[in-house]
């Protein structure tokens, strides 16, 4: 087993643990940075295993006139699309069964993305559930112009140092419930 998978496999049990205790009281106090993102195009995720739920700040973006997508897997081997997606609206399993849009829904490219995380360090670098999704997305983006990533996770997913592959991409922020760490002053 790799640096990487042994640190997964230690996020997933202590996010899992975490988010059973605190996971919603902790969620929605991300509501309150809802200011920060006024009128964007927002793509977050529907939460899994213990990740952050981004709901309660989504619903803050509402009031701020931003638009909500969601991730798409269309092919395990390429880039997330992110079809627009408003609560309450029916969801259908993607390629990798994970619950998107209907294909009728308006693809949109985002201004930011938030991003579910196991792990984050001080660099903006960020450890996932390793299928690459993410990162091969956020690649094509950084490319296409001037998008922002920013993780969402709880404080105790912080650590000194996230193992890095030359695929991986750094995020330029994280918001926890106590704090938002900008990396991209650095």
């Amino acid at each position: 087993m790799n640096e990487k998978d042994e640190m997964r496999k230690r996020m997933v049990a202590a996010r899992r643990l975490h988010a059973q205790a605190q996971g919603l009281a902790e969620a929605e106090v991300l509501a309150a940075h809802a200011d920060a993102f006024d009128g964007a195009v927002i793509a977050a995720y529907l939460p899994i295993g213990g990740e952050i739920d981004p709901q309660p700040l989504m619903r803050a973006l509402r009031q701020k006139k931003c638009q909500s997508a969601l991730p798409v897997c269309v092919d395990d081997d390429a880039a997330l699309i992110f079809r627009r997606y408003k609560e309450g609206e029916p969801l259908l399993p993607d390629e990798m069964g994970i619950a998107a849009p209907r294909a009728t829904a308006q693809q949109l490219t985002p201004d930011i993305v938030l991003l579910p995380l196991l792990a984050f360090d001080r660099s903006g670098n960020r450890l996932g559930r390793g299928g690459g999704f993410y990162d091969r997305t956020l690649a094509k983006l950084r490319t296409g112009g001037t998008c922002r990533f920013i993780g969402l996770g709880f404080d105790m997913q912080m650590v000194d140092k996230c193992p890095v592959a030359p695929h991986d991409e750094a995020m330029h922020a994280v918001l926890t419930p106590t704090q938002w760490h900008d990396f991209s002053e650095d």
